[in-house]
């Protein structure tokens, strides 16, 4: 048996991951040319180790001797990589078949017998290791001749960079992306392989790579000539769970709690007037966290009593605080942390009823979502005392990873992910827990990054609540952050979900058009390569634009712009559940006419720009046309008004299908009148509130807010 049959048996490899193996494989053999990559695209933890792994397999199976695995650049990611592999390719390294190494720690003099076998090399992907593989292939001559498999794991990291010659007007490549060039260039056999889950900078690269005329150096393609999708297994939970928009009788729709942006700098840095230590209990500062920590434990309990009850191995969970980047910002974080811990011990031991109060808000959050799901919700007070006994018997263990010293230690030998060593685990630290790091059965996630550019393949591999969790996981999970934060993030989504379309349909280089408004021109096309990630907004065909995470205006200004909406719409259109035909500047007016009415916080926000040249863009495709549906006497509260999807906001199933009607031709306008008002959370009402509907038939769309230089 070949090598990847025998791993295949091994692992239990479904038919999907199988066809997806063959296929990259089989269309490495077709290019044959280093200049023309391949691209292995996942999402963001979906198993991608497992399928480029299963890809070396097979291509040693098809004639390739030699496989070069690069990794992100950290050793503490490279070690787990080696490990990872050495765990799956156990039988053929202990049968004398595969030799594996990292190339910081390779042999001093492999034998005949050990360059006889296959060999796989990990290189972390930093200068030295590169040069070290250079090294090896010298010294070993006549492996340069044989068939070699580069393959890049998190292709985007370092592996395209560009940046301007100083004093010059030239672009010159990153050392590592120059070096992995010279790689392709001396290995007559290589064939490259890409893998990620974030694939924007590879495939927004620009069209002109070729030779330097000056400096005769030559830029080999990073932008793939074939991409193929690894397959989502059924428990994979992504940004459509935490961002798709979802009704209250579903556990996803309680994933998000709201975190005021003045606790999240509250914990940036020490400071004993921001979170006082004798107000652990009462300080607004840490409310949102303080109620984290007592949830996450509540999680643990639930889940617990749940696996008990179904006569599985009771497991054990995490938590991620992941606030900032800097050191001294996660010290703070732990200490605080620590007192908020002290103090549930001490409130356990004492019979404190702060316990109790702070475990009944926790409590009547987790009993919305795991009702939702159908699970089995313990009573209160079995479940309290399953939280008391987890504080009182040490169950809850706070570890700070910020650095690869730190990290080492923590891993699991075996598997190189983090361990749990208590039922309850809280990772505090910055960007070494994002890319590679596996943190097992993760149910909390309190995240504060907040960059001025938010950088959206960076982003979206922060997202270490994304990956396989069962449904009963998610029904207790919460992911803790700003709404500014939870937009942007949501907003990186819709980008990421439009791109992908594309790629799935082939048609990734025609499929999405990138489009910037231009106050001279109207509407222009616009290179991908030189927008910035964090500032776009996505359509999809069949796809929603709206407005979310605001509030009206004050009632006296409100009142006066209302009538201008209302003067604006055809009586016709308001309250028949059918759409009018308008022109596309009528509709221009009434989104101008609402504008004004709605109001957001500082953190918010909505590109009003963006609607207006969506709806000249989807237009003009339609001769000049957009349809009007305008519906009165809605009421939602605002608690509920944050679905960017637009589904609950829409409300019935009639609406929502006949918005969504794959027959529909042209853009729609919808426009839904709340009655607003103090009861219902509002500060004024009542009030339009707009939306945008692209047609079944449109192109994904892609607006670019900002320019890079």
């Amino acid at each position: 048996m070949g090598f990847y049959s025998r791993l295949r048996d091994g692992r239990n490899d479904d038919e999907a991951l199988q066809r997806c193996i063959e296929n990259v494989v089989r269309k490495l053999d077709e290019a044959n040319d280093p200049r023309r990559p391949g691209m292995l695209l996942g999402k963001i933890q979906s198993g991608k180790t497992r399928a480029f792994l299963g890809v070396m397999a097979r291509a040693f199976d098809t004639g390739f001797d030699v496989a070069i695995v690069l990794t992100k650049g950290t050793k503490t990611l490279a070690n787990q990589t080696v490990k990872r592999i050495g765990r799956d390719f156990k039988e053929f390294i202990e049968g004398d078949e595969i030799v594996l190494f990292d190339i910081m720690s390779a042999p001093n003099d492999l034998t005949r017998s050990e360059l006889n076998r296959k060999i796989i090399i990990v290189a972390k992907k930093q200068k030295n290791n590169l040069d070290r593989i250079f090294e090896f292939f010298n010294k070993y001559g006549n492996l340069a001749g044989r068939r070699v498999l580069l393959v890049d794991d998190e292709a985007d990291m370092a592996s395209v960079r560009f940046t301007k010659k100083k004093d010059d007007n030239d672009i010159e490549q990153g050392t590592i992306a120059s070096q992995m060039d010279q790689l392709r260039g001396v290995l007559p056999g290589i064939a490259f392989l890409q893998v990620t889950a974030t694939p924007y900078a590879l495939y927004l690269q620009p069209e002109n790579y070729g030779e330097d005329e000056q400096t005769q150096t030559v830029f080999y393609p990073k932008r793939p000539a074939f991409t193929e999708l690894l397959p989502i297994h059924d428990a994979y939970v992504g940004g459509d769970s935490y961002f798709g928009g979802h009704g209250a009788d579903d556990p996803r729709y309680y994933l998000h709690v709201e975190v005021d942006d003045h606790e999240h700098d509250a914990l940036r840095s020490a400071d004993g007037r921001s979170i006082r230590g004798d107000r652990i209990w009462t300080s607004g500062n840490i409310k949102v966290l303080r109620r984290a920590l007592m949830t996450f434990l509540l999680a643990v309990a639930i889940r617990r009593r749940q696996q008990t009850a179904l006569e599985q191995p009771p497991q054990k969970y995490s938590m991620i605080i992941h606030n900032d980047t800097q050191r001294a910002a996660h010290d703070w974080q732990w200490e605080t942390v620590g007192r908020v811990v002290q103090a549930f011990e001490e409130a356990a031991k004492s019979g404190d009823d702060r316990l109790r109060i702070l475990f009944e808000e926790a409590y009547a959050d987790l009993q919305s979502s795991v009702e939702a799901e159908g699970g089995y919700l313990p009573p209160d007070a079995e479940a309290l005392e399953d939280v008391r006994r987890l504080i009182d018997d040490g169950e809850l263990n706070v570890q700070r990873v910020n650095s690869d010293q730190q990290l080492e230690p923590l891993l699991n030998q075996e598997s190189g992910e983090l361990k749990l060593r208590t039922k309850a685990n809280i990772f505090i630290g910055g960007s070494i827990l994002d890319r590679g790091i596996t943190v097992l059965n993760l149910v909390s996630f309190y995240y504060g990054r907040n960059p001025k550019r938010m950088q959206a393949d960076t982003v979206l591999q922060h997202s270490r609540m994304y990956g396989a969790r069962p449904k009963a996981d998610l029904a207790v999970t919460r992911f803790y952050t700003s709404r500014g934060v939870y937009d942007r993030l949501a907003q990186i989504h819709s980008l990421e979900t439009a791109l992908r379309d594309a790629f799935e349909s082939g048609a990734h280089d025609q499929g999405v058009v990138f489009i910037q408004s231009d106050d001279r021109r109207g509407i222009i096309p616009c290179a991908p390569n030189k927008i910035l990630l964090s500032d776009v907004v996505a359509v999809r065909p069949n796809d929603v634009l709206l407005p979310t995470g605001f509030d009206t205006v004050s009632a006296t200004k409100l009142i006066k712009a209302t009538r201008q909406v209302d003067a604006l719409i055809p009586p016709n259109c308001v309250g028949g559940k059918v759409f009018v035909e308008i022109d596309v500047e009528t509709a221009i007016a009434i989104i101008n006419a609402i504008e004004p009415t709605l109001d957001w916080s500082a953190e918010g926000g909505f590109e009003w720009e963006a609607m207006r040249a969506l709806v000249r863009y989807f237009g003009a495709k339609a001769d000049g046309k957009v349809l009007l549906l305008a519906e009165e006497g809605r009421r939602l509260d605002r608690r509920h008004s944050g679905d960017r999807s637009g589904l609950s906001i829409l409300g019935t199933a009639e609406l929502r299908d006949l918005v969504r009607d794959s027959a529909r031709q042209a853009p729609a306008l919808v426009l839904l009148k709340q009655d607003g008002g103090a009861d219902l959370g509002w500060k004024a009402g009542p009030f339009w509130w707009p939306m945008l509907a692209s047609s079944a038939n449109a192109t994904s769309c892609v607006f670019a807010t900002k320019l890079s230089t």
